[in-house]
């Protein structure tokens, strides 16, 4: 299927996350924060990347700035909520950078792997304009 990379500091739902999409047929790294996963997408690119927004060290707004920027074309994933009071802002934020898609945590897992096969099935130009595009229309 897909390679995948999850950037979350939380190491249990991070485990989570590489385990379901393992399990739907997709090859998943993880780091703990932005500024690992970016050396690890430049050690080998993936076809996805699945970004918490808040993060200690590089956080996500920052990550999503720096993969855009390498990568228009690549799949890129936000997501935040738990504690964070300004969580829908900072999605909001993300996607206004280029993200194609947020989720809100908590999140059921359906709609993860729907989202995921989603972003995989654009074709690669149409992704950050995907993003772009929902974001304008309020979505």
């Amino acid at each position: 299927m897909a390679s995948i990379l999850v950037f979350e500091d939380d190491e249990m739902f991070r485990s989570f996350l590489i385990e379901a999409l393992s399990n739907a047929g997709h090859e998943v790294r993880g780091a703990a924060d932005g500024e690992k996963g970016l050396r690890m997408f430049q050690a080998q690119p993936s076809d996805l990347v699945l970004t918490d927004i808040i993060m200690p060290g590089k956080e996500g707004i920052a990550t999503v700035r720096e993969l855009r920027k390498a990568n228009p074309t690549l799949g890129i994933i936000a997501m935040s909520g738990g504690v964070a009071k300004n969580s829908p802002l900072y999605l909001e934020l993300a996607h206004g950078l280029g993200t194609d898609r947020t989720l809100q945590k908590p999140f059921r897992l359906e709609v993860l792997l729907k989202t995921v096969a989603e972003i995989l099935a654009l074709d690669a130009t149409l992704r950050s304009r995907a993003g772009k595009k929902q974001l304008d229309q309020g979505n």
